[in-house]
């Protein structure tokens, strides 16, 4: 039985081959926000910045400094992925992240019913 598709790496997972994401992650009292690119290899993370900072975790990130640099950041992140890795079709998932138009079309999220 395959494993269920529940957040963005099981989509990515999910379809196989190299699958890029764009995801968000919210202001801590750690970290700022940002849009971290996230790239997977046959459902294995490869690094997208290997001279990213520590925290980074090797991802490409664009910091945001408030709320109207959310979308320029993401249109930013969005440009270097299509010049990066030649893909410029993303579309908004259930869990808010950017992931391919045709694995979202194929392994989508589905909505949680609580019993």
């Amino acid at each position: 039985m395959p494993r269920p598709i529940i957040n963005t790496y099981d989509q990515c997972a999910a379809a196989g081959g190299r699958r890029i994401a764009i995801c968000y992650h919210p202001r801590s009292k750690m970290m700022s926000a940002k849009w971290v690119v996230m790239c997977l290899k046959d459902g294995r993370e490869v690094a997208t910045d290997p001279n990213a900072a520590w925290y980074d975790f090797k991802k490409k990130a664009f910091y945001v400094s408030g709320r109207t640099d959310r979308m320029t950041q993401l249109a930013d992140a969005l440009a270097w992925v299509k010049e990066k890795y030649g893909k410029d079709d993303f579309v908004r998932n259930r869990m808010g992240d950017y992931v391919e138009r045709e694995i979202n079309t194929q392994f989508p999220i589905p909505k949680r019913t609580d019993p």
